[in-house]
């Protein structure tokens, strides 16, 4: 029974399941706290779509290389399923894009070259964290130690925040931008938090490829205790900061808001290496579906919607 869990926790990870829920997850809070109409409904079905694609494509490729760990062995084992799901994933795309082209890229009287621009400068820019952007760049974003943390952070809070309010036509809703920059800060530092343990987690590998992260140049020990001094504070500043923007006074509230910082400091508090991959995932990445699932609940609780 055990080694029946482990091989499922596996999969749903290393087939980027797991992530992909993820970012479903926190999309959807950003729709719920935006009260977005349900016309806008095929931005979860391609945000869960889309993830599943740029990371199975990342770690596809990334498995041709010589250096090995878990999830690298697992893509190896299961290189068909994982081509598969990569194909897969990528009709599903094209099919949904095509189903609801008129949503996408319908506008009042001419065709909406706004969302298509978007639509091209967002796979780029995600796909550029995994390869080189231009050929007299040799290096990923990844691969640039400064850049590794902050590019991904931003790739996930402006694709899980900003995009789906700009994919929006304008008699669909005048969006508060004060709360969307409010929201979108308070996600990139989250997702920053979280990223920040993966680099920790990276270091023997980073340090091997001569990617300098902070945590390579600081060193674990000095990573968690500055990345706790760091985060953990950021992160409940921007808590607040929300709480008052979306005016949440009531106390499910607090609790939806301020637990997940809880369980973030917990997580540097209690940080420790872990060579299987997905448990570091499940445990982490987890995070992220814990907290979009508080914030989403008291919303229901609040606003007496049935679940």
């Amino acid at each position: 029974m055990k080694r029946f869990a482990g091989a499922f926790v596996s999969f749903i990870v290393y087939s980027n399941i797991f992530i992909a829920v993820c970012a479903l997850s926190l999309t959807a809070e950003t729709f719920l706290l935006f009260q977005l109409p349900s016309s806008l409904n095929w931005y979860l079905l391609l945000i869960f779509l889309c993830t599943i694609f740029v990371y199975s494509l990342h770690y596809f490729v990334k498995s041709k290389k010589i250096k090995t760990d878990s999830r690298l062995e697992w893509c190896r084992q299961n290189k068909t399923l994982l081509l598969f799901i990569i194909i897969a994933s990528f009709i599903f795309i094209c099919g949904g894009v095509t189903w609801h082209y008129s949503s996408i890229f319908g506008k009042p009287g001419h065709f909406n070259i706004r969302n298509l621009a978007w639509f091209i400068i967002i796979p780029v820019l995600a796909l550029g964290y995994s390869y080189p952007l231009t050929p007299w760049n040799k290096k990923s974003m990844r691969q640039i130690g400064w850049l590794k943390m902050a590019s991904l952070s931003f790739i996930w809070a402006f694709t899980t925040v900003i995009l789906p309010l700009l994919m929006l036509n304008a008699e669909d809703s005048l969006i508060n931008w004060s709360q969307a920059i409010t929201l979108f800060i308070h996600r990139f530092i989250f997702i920053a938090a979280l990223a920040f343990l993966f680099n920790i987690n990276d270091y023997e590998e980073d340090k091997q490829d001569e990617i300098k992260t902070i945590a390579v140049l600081l060193g674990p020990v000095k990573s968690i205790r500055y990345g706790k001094r760091l985060m953990i504070p950021l992160n409940m500043l921007t808590a607040i900061f929300l709480l008052s923007r979306f005016s949440l006074q009531q106390p499910v509230f607090y609790g939806a808001i301020l637990i997940p910082v809880v369980l973030l400091f917990d997580l540097y508090q209690r940080f420790s290496f872990l060579k299987d991959e997905a448990i570091f995932a499940v445990r982490h990445d987890g995070l992220m579906i814990v907290k979009s699932m508080l914030l989403i609940f008291a919303i229901l609780i609040v606003h007496h919607k049935p679940v």
